[in-house]
């Protein structure tokens, strides 16, 4: 039998771990109301969950980039998947604290699919497919979405939110073990003899790099704003559309869970369409301009939602917002690849996430306050709609070429 490509098995070993990882940050979204009501919270903290996930990842992208180097891609991506296991257990605590600290671990364990994938995946992804080898790998993200919105539903109706967590613990650890068999040939280059030491991790210097690599060429800050502004209305639509569904709407959390597991099946086909279309017109630049137009007027759609609307029209709108907002991941990924200097694409990766991830924690945390200051899941909504035109702006403002001119 014919052995796979060496760039398929780092595609299949990327696409699982981003999807095993991507499986853990959407449970507590999925689970919302009833995790909040746990610990004895009002609703709209789960958006603080996603902040504490969000910035999680962030001091991952930050501090974790000497393991990359060392340990090589696949292992990193192993270390995330039990990091976010010993999240999910520590959440089996109960208290709010307990669930504070297992999203923020959870958020951790998410740090290594951005840098260590687009790694693997540049130094093996075929040039002229590199958008829609990205986007392959990013549909894990509406994947793990979609598992979670269809099974945790279920796992709460023969158990309880406790069973759910343990469940995916198990199912996280799987997929650390199923990687573990293609990890010599893909890590077979990392550098043993790389430092790892925590003090040298926390200089100043060694804290800039993911920036200064960033800062090489406008370019790159212009997809990494435009980035920004695509996780701020991603990031609301995906923390609070469960919620807003159930508490706002009055629909059973099975219905609204099924919703959310529509919107992100629909993004894992997105992304990979989206991908093959950006690398068929040969401007990942163009692609996201368009779809900086379209998130912001599906999340315009959401806000307009109300009682009134029928659920499989709910549903249909679910299935847009998938396509709209969350198809832009990959082409990013694959343009920030594509512009980063030389041997830097792994600290251009982590620099542009760390921003990126920014949205992620800012947006549910503006929008939580927004619904408590107005009483209106729709006016927050509205006010996220807006971000993501001036991301488009800013992609039209930039130069073309590689934009490092001054």
């Amino acid at each position: 039998m014919r052995r796979l490509p060496l760039w398929m098995t780092a595609l299949g070993a990327a696409l699982l771990m981003q999807t095993s990882s991507a499986f853990l940050t959407r449970l507590f979204p999925v689970m919302g109301p009833v995790l909040t009501d746990a610990a004895g919270v009002a609703p709209q903290d789960i958006g603080i969950l996603a902040a504490v996930g969000s910035f999680g990842t962030m001091a991952y992208l930050v501090v974790g980039g000497d393991l990359l180097p060392r340990l090589g891609p696949v292992r990193t991506l192993q270390l995330g998947g039990v990091i976010g296991t010993v999240g999910l257990l520590a959440a089996l605590a109960g208290s709010w604290e307990a669930l504070v600290l297992a999203a923020f671990l959870i958020g951790v364990g998410y740090g290594p699919s951005p840098p260590a994938g687009s790694d693997m995946l540049n130094r093996h992804a075929p040039a002229d497919r590199r958008s829609l080898v990205f986007s392959i790998k990013q549909s894990g993200v509406p994947l793990g979405g979609a598992i979670a919105g269809v099974f945790v539903p279920v796992l709460l109706l023969v158990g309880d939110w406790r069973t759910a967590c343990v469940a995916a613990a198990a199912a996280a650890l799987a997929s650390v073990a199923l990687v573990q068999p293609v990890r010599p040939a893909i890590d077979a280059d990392r550098d043993r003899h790389h430092p790892l030491r925590l003090s040298n991790a926390l200089r100043p210097r060694s804290l800039a790099r993911p920036f200064a690599a960033v800062a090489a060429s406008r370019v790159l800050l212009a997809t990494t704003y435009a980035g920004f502004c695509f996780a701020i209305a991603q990031g609301c639509l995906f923390a609070f559309f469960v919620t807003f569904l159930a508490t706002g709407l009055g629909l059973s959390l099975a219905l609204a869970g099924l919703a959310f597991a529509v919107m992100q099946v629909v993004g894992v086909v997105a992304r990979v369409a989206v991908g093959w279309i950006a690398d068929s017109v040969g401007s990942a630049r163009a692609t996201l301009l368009v779809l900086a137009v379209a998130s912001a007027l599906v999340t315009g759609v959401v806000a307009g939602v109300t009682e009134a609307w029928p659920t499989w029209l709910i549903v249909v709108l679910a299935g847009c917002s998938g396509f709209a907002s969350a198809s832009w991941n990959g082409v990013y990924l694959g343009e920030i690849a594509a512009r980063a200097p030389d041997g830097l694409v792994g600290q251009a990766t982590a620099g542009s996430t760390f921003l990126t991830f920014i949205g992620y924690v800012a947006g549910p945390i503006a929008f939580g306050a927004v619904v408590t200051a107005t009483d209106s899941y729709q006016v927050a909504f509205a006010l996220a709609a807006v971000l993501p035109l001036t991301g488009a702006a800013a992609l039209l403002c930039a130069p073309k070429g590689d934009g490092t001119a001054p």
